[in-house]
């Protein structure tokens, strides 16, 4: 596998997911197809994979703020989505991982 599959999968350059207004509503199976093509090849389907040194999301304690934030700017090897996913698409990829918690 090369690495920009790598980079596109953990959600690199693409263009943004749909262009809807600021207050459109994403559903949870929305947010969970969003989460399977931009997360899951490093958090695994189900927040557990742990890929490129990425953190165990069914152990995560973090808010949904903080949660929202680190979807939006990113991380250390995770691309932030800022630009790529819409900030109600964020939202909902972050409620989505919730979940995960054990």
């Amino acid at each position: 596998m090369s690495i920009p599959l790598l980079l596109v999968g953990c959600g690199g350059s693409n263009p943004p997911a749909s262009s809807g207004s600021p207050t459109q509503e994403i559903t949870e199976s929305q947010a969970r197809a969003l989460y399977i093509r931009k997360c899951s090849l490093c958090h695994g389907a189900d927040g557990k994979l742990m890929a490129s040194k990425s953190p165990d999301l069914s152990l995560s304690a973090l808010s949904l703020e903080k949660r929202v934030a680190l979807v939006t700017y990113g991380k250390g090897t995770m691309p932030g989505q800022k630009g790529v996913l819409s900030a109600p698409e964020i939202q909902a990829v972050a409620r989505y991982i919730e979940r995960f918690r054990e």
